[in-house]
C-alpha cells in the first residue's frame, strides 16, 4: 500500500492518548463495572473499543453474549475465571495472561478473589463497548453454582497459583517476561 499525505495526515490527527482517569465508570447490564475508554464515542474508534474492568471481592459477572462481537480480557490486578458455556466451564488466568471469547459464547467473569479486587483490560472489535452485550437469564441459576468452585479452591490452594496470588499485579509477571529474554531482540 502506497501511502499520500492525505492519509498520513489524518492518522496523526487522529491518534489520541485517553487517560482511565477521564472516563466515568458504569455499570453494565452484566453487572460489570466498566470504563470505556476508547471507544466511538470518545476518539472515533471504528473497529475496536477498549476499557477497564473492575470486580469486587468475590464478584461476578451476569451471564451474557456479545453477539458480533470478539473480546480479550488480560488482568492486571487479580485472578479470574471465566465461565464459558451452557456447562460454565471455568478458564482461569491472570496477570500477564490473555483470555479470548469469541462472538457469541455464553461466559461469565468471575472474581476468583473474595477478599482482593479484580482490574482487567478488556479489548472489543465492538466500537462502543457495550452494543452487542446481551444478558442470557436462563444460565444465571447455572452460573451461579459454578462460581462457588473455582472460589473454594482459589482459597484452599487447590488451584495453580502463585502463593501471593491474592494481592499479585502484573508487575511481577512483567518482569520474569523481560528477565526471560522477551527483550532481547529490542
Amino acid at each position: 500500500m502506497e501511502l499520500n499525505a492525505e492519509m498520513c495526515g489524518r492518522s496523526a490527527q487522529a491518534a489520541r492518548v485517553v487517560s482511565l482517569l477521564e472516563i466515568e465508570s458504569v455499570i453494565a447490564s452484566h453487572q460489570q463495572t466498566l470504563a470505556p475508554v476508547i471507544t466511538r464515542d470518545s476518539v472515533g474508534a471504528e473497529q475496536l473499543s477498549a476499557g477497564a474492568v473492575f470486580m469486587r471481592p468475590g464478584w461476578m459477572s451476569r451471564p451474557h453474549i456479545h453477539e458480533r462481537s470478539e473480546i480479550v480480557v488480560m488482568c492486571l490486578r487479580g485472578w479470574a475465571a471465566t465461565l464459558v458455556g451452557p456447562d460454565m466451564t471455568p478458564h482461569l488466568h491472570g496477570p500477564g495472561e490473555f483470555a479470548y471469547v469469541p462472538p457469541g459464547v455464553l461466559h461469565v467473569g468471575v472474581n476468583l478473589s473474595r477478599r482482593s479486587s479484580l482490574l482487567a483490560l478488556e479489548v472489543r472489535t465492538d466500537p462502543t463497548f457495550h452494543d452487542d452485550m446481551v444478558v442470557v437469564d436462563d444460565y444465571e441459576q447455572a452460573a451461579r453454582a459454578a462460581v462457588a468452585a473455582p472460589q473454594d479452591r482459589a482459597a484452599a490452594g487447590e488451584l495453580e497459583l502463585p502463593s501471593d496470588w491474592e494481592d499479585s499485579d502484573s508487575t511481577v509477571r512483567w518482569q520474569q517476561w523481560v528477565n526471560d529474554g522477551a527483550t532481547a531482540q529490542w
